[in-house]
Order: C-alpha cells, then structure tokens, then sequence
C-alpha cells in the first residue's frame, strides 16, 4: 500500500512539473529527444597526432616545404573535422598570387561555406584537383595547392610545429568546448558526451556551427 502511495505521489509530481513546464513553453528533459548515434567521434582530446615535418597556421591549414622548394598547404584535422561535412568547394586558382590572410579555401558544410585563409605570401603553382567536392579523411596526406613562397623560411616563426602544436591543437579543443557551450540552446544535450570526459560528434557540431558560421570563422581560422 505504502509502495503504491509512494509511486502515485511521483506520478503526481512529474504531472505537475509538466503542467508547469508547458505553462512556460519549455519541455521536460526525460523527454527531449536524444542525440543520434554516431559511428565516430571529432576529437579524442588524449591524442593529438601532429606529423615531424609539417607546420601548422593558426588559421587551421598546414604547411610542408618540398625538396623542389614548393609549398604544400592543406587543411588541418582540426579544422577538416570540426565542421563535421566538411567538403572543399574552390581552391586558389594557379597562377594567381596570393598575400597572407586572403582566401586559399573555400569549404562548405550542408548549404554553409567558410573560407580558410592563406598562412604566406606567394604564388600558386598548382592544385590538387582531386579534392575539389570531396571530403577530406586524411589531412595531412592530402593537400590543396602547391605555392612558391619566398618568405616561408624567414617566417617559419610564426608557425607550429612538434610538440607546441600539439599543445596548441589541444587548447583549441578546449576553445572548442567554449565555443559550443556559448552557441548553444540546448547546452545539456550538446554537451552531453562533451563533459562527462568524452568528445563532441561532427554532428552536433556541424549543425552548431551552421548557426555560428562567422563566429567559427573569427575564432578558429583567423591568422
């Protein structure tokens, strides 16, 4: 009899808090729908792999130098997963120079696009053709286009590179965090695998930033 009492009286207080819930034009979490399942996760924030011979810009591309002396620049993994879709819809057209901080990428996510900058000065050469209006499932091993520089050696100062890109790629992440935290309207969904140790879907986040394109842009592809 007790038992029964005690199960009518949550009953009766999960009705109530529903009533009021609906007076305020919010929902009940227990009934909020749950996030999809995904086969993998954007980031697994204990491992940062960062390849020995390549520099990254903090606008997110990366940079390697050729025995030709040509640079390579692609995107990085940060910046190709984060965005979830990620494909590559234009790249600098060849023979067209290029200054630092003008556009080298444009990629788009559903109907959204981002633009990633150029980390140097220089003249395009070439691109890799192959890319355009595919997604990019090995970063570091695909670039976009191939530039002369002639300031890269004098400026290698102002890239990354060993272990403070890891270190630099791990406070993005957190960034990241924030930046999720800050954009979202359903912050306990969003967050749900996010601080409870575990990592953010390229779902969630590409349906975030489809909201936040310009804020994305300003906070992590800046140089």
């Amino acid at each position: 009899m007790v038992a029964i009492f005690v199960l009518a009286l949550f009953l009766l207080l999960i009705l109530v808090d529903l009533i009021v819930l609906k007076i305020q034009g919010k929902s009940h979490p227990a009934f909020e729908p749950l996030l999809p399942q995904f086969d993998s996760l954007i980031f697994d924030r204990n491992s940062f792999p960062v390849p020995a011979n390549i520099f990254f810009s903090k606008g997110h591309t990366w940079l390697r130098r050729n025995d030709d002396g040509l640079i390579l620049i692609g995107i990085d993994e940060f910046g190709s997963m984060a965005l979830g879709s990620l494909s590559i819809l234009n790249c600098a057209a060849p023979g067209e120079e290029l200054k630092r901080g003008e556009t080298i990428f444009e990629g788009a996510y559903g109907n959204k696009t981002v633009k990633f900058l150029s980390p140097i000065n220089g003249k395009v050469k070439s691109i890799n053709e192959n890319i355009l209006g595919k997604k990019i499932f090995n970063p570091y091993e695909t670039w976009g286009v191939q530039m002369y520089s002639k300031d890269f050696s004098n400026n290698q100062r102002m890239f990354l590179s060993g272990k403070k890109a890891s270190n630099w790629l791990k406070e993005e992440y957190l960034k990241l965090k924030n930046f999720i935290n800050d954009h979202s309207h359903k912050i306990d969904l969003a967050g749900v695998t996010m601080f409870d140790g575990g990592s953010p879907s390229n779902e969630t986040i590409s349906s975030l930033v489809d909201r936040s394109a310009n804020d994305f842009e300003k906070e992590f592809l800046s140089l």
